[in-house]
């Protein structure tokens, strides 16, 4: 996709280096591996030598012109100069200048440089060329990408370091570096570009999107990109392509990775992924099958050779040039890894999964034809019969040696599943593609089982769509009565926690149970259609044949977690041991913002619902729960357009009616509409507690804490007889309970009790919930004898959320105790450190949203800086201002 011109991000050390030699006949070498920003570095330099009223030409040395044809006869370059001067002559140009560029190009032929006599001629005459375009003012001259021809750059920048010319080239390559330094007299200085810090890889990405990134972007990019993280080259590619997929995609105010879990690869037209295609003909399909395996060393190249029919000392080259150009890297006993994710994921997608499963299949035959079977490669083995059976592929026994694949999956299953349960199930789902048909349900019930222990439910739903033939397909194998229970189980199990539906699958799936078939179907269509929550009861009926329970005292709560939505913890409480957690999907990320917020990780939990958003664009309660959530932190941050966006409208019905009112709410007393606020409380409080007492407490505890902190901050305290008698429906009716934290809360409220607020205070502080904890806090300080350590506990809790709102309280009530709270700043970089980087920023032609989503401050804060700018150095445009910072009128420049 097509790109705006992106400025120089996190080299302006570089810039400065290179800067000091402008005007000194000296060549100066800015090197760097490809993609590390030269060409952007030598931009910005002319872009600085127009501003001093330096004369910059920039030179583009190749071997041959599109225009000219082959040039590669033009030993010294000079066609490529004469272009260059031809197009900046409106400039640069005099009557010197064009009665050189004649003479020049009259001697600049193939016949001249047959001739050494007529060759020093010309040499001559082309010094005299950049004697004429210098004249009597500082020149320089910018050669850019000469590694491909260094005979030529090395004569050009001879000819006008001798005419008394600033040369600065840029290259790859060490060897082109040292013979221009090493120049006559002139000391020859080099500038290395190594790799960008990670703030400046973050800055990178906000200037190519013109959006922050979220928090787990960057990571994400250089985690796949590995030892191109630090690559410019690499990271705008990167982004591009996945700005083209629709990957990177913007979600509630910032620039969010949809899918994070699936690979990211480099563009199939990047230069490394080219380089590499077109210098061994097996080079991609190396980096695939390494890519792909568990273990892959140099013992193994032996084996490589004789499966893609090449000569054994071409891969042993071809390892050595692919760990030179830092593709590979060998570990001290041998094993071979990729140094970039990214690179390994290109090459799995160029080389294409059918073609990789036969190369897995290929060298499998050739380490039994080796000699190296069972009793001696077994792991290898199954690595390499797994990765070419998982798509499917059949009758792979009767290929390799008449061996029993299945048999085989299976012993090395056994033997990995005490360290690598992971591993172990994927070799026993490679098992299920080759098994007999008697074997079949035996491994299906083990691996189905298998799967929900260690939390894949990933694999777990495309097992179950190829057991059933959910998909178009029939299955290979008929299954039992059980079996078809379990399935139709399973394909509940994975469509919740995958976010897909998968509602073929559970129709398709042969007759079971019908009462478990029935559960099963039901909570998947009302999850998915609906927009509606399941309870615990309904939960361990779909999952009975997995052996789901359901405890009869669990069944009437039906949302653990302290009224707060818990689907993992429903079924953790359904299945027991049997059930693993799983670290990526829908709940996966539901459990995250809902953590996130109540401990006072915001912006974790921010990430994670704008992840959910863009992965996941189903309508469902987790998806609800997320904006929901989204909006309430965004409203306490003063971002009250943002939060609207979030909240948005129901999709239908909505999943959690008492939690939308708590927000709505909250954004009514944001907007100081203090009498709305307490008359829509009084009714969403009264409709909460009738669903409550239908078993929907999710948010009860919330709306009723808003609503009597509220009711005593902007109203009479008349309701608060009421809300006291809502909060007893947060609580267990047993008998003998001790009252709860929110009914200490209300209860603290409408007496103005001290003890009972520091009691509440001290019950929320065992549980870390930062949010109720700070409310707490203030309802201490209002009554306590010293409000200052209650205050500063607050104070604490709203600087942690970025709690904007939460801060104005705390302020107002200290002014109202009388007490002066410790200065806070939520930032610790030095005013003139700041205006610096703003004055950078804006010199890249940003907006101040755009530099505040760069240098993560609000816009507000940015304005304020360009005042105090305004006032210090007398400017009245940021034109001035750019040119105040250039002549060091700012401080600290």
């Amino acid at each position: 996709m097509s790109r705006e011109r992106v400025g120089l991000v996190g080299r302006h050390q570089e810039l400065t280096a290179v800067g000091v030699h402008l005007g000194k006949p000296v060549p100066v070498v800015v090197r760097g591996p490809r993609g590390a920003g030269k060409t952007a570095l030598l931009e910005e330099v002319a872009s600085e030598c127009r501003d001093r009223g330096i004369r910059a030409l920039t030179v583009e040395l190749t071997s041959s012109s599109p225009a000219s044809g082959d040039e590669t006869w033009d030993l010294f370059g000079v066609q490529a100069v004469l272009r260059s001067l031809r197009a900046g002559f409106t400039d640069l140009g005099g009557s010197r200048l064009a009665t050189a560029l004649a003479a020049v190009n009259q001697l600049c032929t193939p016949a001249v440089y047959e001739s050494p006599v007529t060759r020093a001629r010309l040499l001559h005459q082309f010094q005299r060329l950049f004697e004429s375009f210098r004249g009597t003012v500082t020149a320089v001259v910018l050669l850019d990408d000469v590694d491909a021809v260094p005979a030529a750059v090395v004569a050009t920048a001879c000819a006008a370091l001798r005419a008394g010319c600033t040369v600065i080239v840029a290259c790859d390559d060490e060897t082109v570096a040292l013979e221009l330094t090493a120049y006559g007299e002139a000391a020859g200085h080099v500038v290395e570009l190594g790799p960008l810090k990670d703030e400046y890889v973050r800055e990178l990405i906000a200037v190519t999107a013109r959006q922050q990134p979220d928090q787990a972007v960057t990571p994400a990019l250089q985690a796949a990109l590995g030892s191109l993280a630090g690559n410019p080259g690499a990271v705008l590619a990167l982004c591009d392509l996945l700005l083209g997929q629709g990957r990177l995609t913007h979600v509630g105010g910032a620039l969010c990775l949809a899918d994070p879990d699936a690979p990211i690869a480099l563009p199939a037209g990047h230069w490394l992924v080219q380089r590499i295609a077109r210098t061994h003909p097996f080079g991609l399909r190396l980096l695939a099958l390494i890519a792909d395996s568990e273990w892959f060393g140099m013992d193994d190249l032996v084996v490589f050779a004789d499966a893609v029919a090449a000569e054994l000392d071409a891969c042993g080259r071809a390892i050595d040039e692919l760990t030179a150009l830092g593709a590979l890297r060998c570990a001290p006993d041998g094993g071979l890894t990729l140094a970039s994710p990214a690179l390994g994921a290109a090459a799995v997608a160029a080389v294409g999964r059918d073609e990789l499963c036969a190369l897995h299949l290929a060298f499998a035959r050739h380490l039994v034809a080796r000699g190296r079977g069972p009793a001696h490669a077994l792991l290898p083995l199954a690595d390499h019969l797994a990765g070419g059976s998982l798509d499917g592929a059949t009758g792979v026994g009767n290929d390799v040696g008449g061996l029993d694949a299945a048999a085989l999956l299976e012993h090395a299953a056994h033997r990995v599943q005490p360290v690598n349960p992971t591993l172990a199930a994927r070799w026993r789902r490679a098992a299920l593609t080759h098994c007999s048909p008697t074997d079949h349900a035996r491994l299906l019930t083990g691996l189905v089982r298998e799967l929900t222990r260690i939390g894949r439910y990933d694999w777990l739903g495309e097992v179950v769509a190829e057991a059933s033939g959910a998909y178009g397909g029939t299955a290979r194998h008929s299954t039992n009565v059980q079996d078809s229970g379990e399935l139709t189980a399973a394909a509940c199990l994975a469509a919740l926690h995958t976010g897909i539906p998968s509602l073929a699958g559970i129709a398709d799936a042969p007759t079971g149970p019908p009462e478990a078939a029935g559960a099963a179907a039901l909570i998947v269509g009302r999850w998915f259609g609906a927009n509606e929550p399941f309870r615990t009861a309904e939960l361990a009926a779909a999952l009975a044949p997995l052996g789901a329970t359901c405890d009869p005292p669990v069944a009437r709560q039906p949302l653990p977690g302290d009224g707060w939505f818990d689907p993992i913890g429903m079924f953790e409480s359904a299945l027991g041991p049997a059930y693993g957690t799983p670290r990526n999907g829908p709940l996966a990320l539901c459990r995250r913002i809902v953590d996130g917020y109540r401990r006072g990780q915001w912006d974790d939990a921010l990430s994670a619902a704008r992840t959910l958003t863009a992965t996941y664009p189903a309508a469902t309660p987790v998806r609800e729960l997320a904006r929901l959530l989204a909006a309430e932190m965004c409203m306490c941050r003063d971002e009250l357009d943002l939060a609207e966006r979030w909240l948005g409208e129901p999709d239908g019905r909505s999943a959690f009616p008492t939690l939308r009112s708590w927000v709505e709410m909250g954004l009514l007393a944001c907007r100081g509409q203090a009498e709305a606020t307490l008359a829509f409380g009084r009714r969403a409080c009264a409709a909460a507690v009738r669903d409550a007492e239908a078993g929907d407490t999710a948010g009860l505890h919330l709306l009723i804490i808003r609503r009597a902190f509220l009711a005593s901050t902007c109203g009479t305290g008349d309701d608060l007889a009421e809300i006291q008698e809502a909060a007893k429906a947060c609580s267990s009716p047993s008998p003998a309970r001790e009252p709860s934290p929110v009914e200490l809360l209300v209860t603290a409220v409408a007496h103005n009790s001290f003890p009972v607020a520091r009691a509440a205070a001290a019950a929320l502080r065992t549980k870390g919930y930062r949010t109720e904890l700070a409310t707490a806090y203030l309802i201490a300080a209002r009554t306590a004898d010293d409000a200052r350590p209650w205050l500063g506990a607050a104070d604490e809790i709203a600087e942690q959320l970025g709690d904007t709102r939460l801060r104005r309280f705390v302020k107002s009530l200290a002014r109202a105790r009388g007490v002066t709270l410790p200065r806070r700043t939520t930032n610790s970089r030095s005013s003139t450190e700041v205006e610096t980087r703003i004055i950078q920023l804006i010199r890249q032609g940003m907006t101040n949203r755009q530099i505040a989503a760069v240098i993560r401050f609000s816009e507000k804060s940015v304005e304020r800086h360009l005042t105090r700018l305004f006032a210090k150095t007398g400017c009245r445009s940021r034109l001035d201002l750019i040119a105040a910072y250039e002549r060091g009128v700012l401080a600290g420049t």
